[in-house]
């Protein structure tokens, strides 16, 4: 294998993100390893990207099955150089009053315990063998918060995670960035969808628009490559321009050319 080549693992890789970011490594050249707990969807995926893609079932939630996924993939490809860490729970939109602590921690935990035991069980090999770069899923919740409780306070603990690790793991050769998506029409927004309309959504993005899971693809594939090799520690924001437009609220809303 080229030193160029990708071979990358990616937790929840059968839909969203991580399906989009599959379809990119391979694309660009690379081998991808799906490694995912819906099966009949990874197994389609990984049958339509061909020959340079392999899947495996995976529960993120368990140390044993990742690792087990992990002994099975390297099976079959080549050394992983490349992770994105991309399964967790689907956030819900509810307050505080309406969410018990177990109910928090089970939403905190599938962020940020998931993406470290993938890190941590990929991180390690990529350091024995000095080479490696690693990307986290955050969200822009992680820098202004929503009504999904749990779901915020899991991101901002990715995103300092990912600054640990990146500075951990430096003289290793290994990165570990992350990318915090915006409103991103993936299946986490299926109850939205159900209801007809993103309007409240894009009212609130200053590019007025949903953003596509091939647009944070291109991102992760950015980081993942060696193009990227002087960027770890860092969060990208892929929003379109939703955290920057949030101060526009008490000024009557969002700029508007003249």
């Amino acid at each position: 294998m080229s030193t160029d080549t990708l071979s990358v693992l990616i937790t929840g890789g059968a839909s969203g993100i991580g399906e989009a970011t599959a379809r990119r490594v391979v694309a660009g050249g690379g081998h991808v390893g799906i490694a995912d707990r819906d099966e009949v969807r990874a197994a389609a995926l990984a049958t339509e990207l061909g020959s340079r893609a392999h899947w495996v079932a995976c529960d993120a939630s368990s140390e044993e099955s990742v690792g087990s996924a992990h002994a099975t993939l390297s099976s079959r490809m080549p050394p992983f150089n490349g992770l994105v860490a991309s399964a967790a729970i689907t956030p819900k939109a509810r307050s505080a009053a309406k969410v018990t602590a177990d109910a928090f921690w089970t939403v905190v935990d599938s962020h940020l315990r998931w993406t470290y035991v993938a890190n941590r069980l990929v991180g390690l090999e990529m350091a024995k063998r000095g080479r490696g770069s690693i990307v986290n899923i955050a969200s822009v919740l992680a820098y202004r918060p929503g009504p999904v409780t749990g779901y915020s306070e899991g991101k901002a603990a990715v995103v300092n995670l990912t600054q640990a690790l990146a500075v951990e793991w430096a003289l290793n050769g290994v990165r570990v960035n992350a990318v915090a998506p915006g409103w991103t029409d993936t299946p986490f927004l299926d109850a939205r969808r159900a209801k007809g309309s993103f309007k409240e959504i894009t009212d609130a993005v200053p590019q007025a628009r949903m953003i596509a899971p091939a647009e944070i693809a291109e991102v992760i594939y950015f980081l993942l490559s060696p193009v990227s090799s002087a960027i770890t520690g860092a969060t990208i924001p892929c929003d379109a321009g939703y955290i920057a437009g949030t101060g526009w609220a008490p000024h009557g809303g969002l700029a508007k050319a003249d």
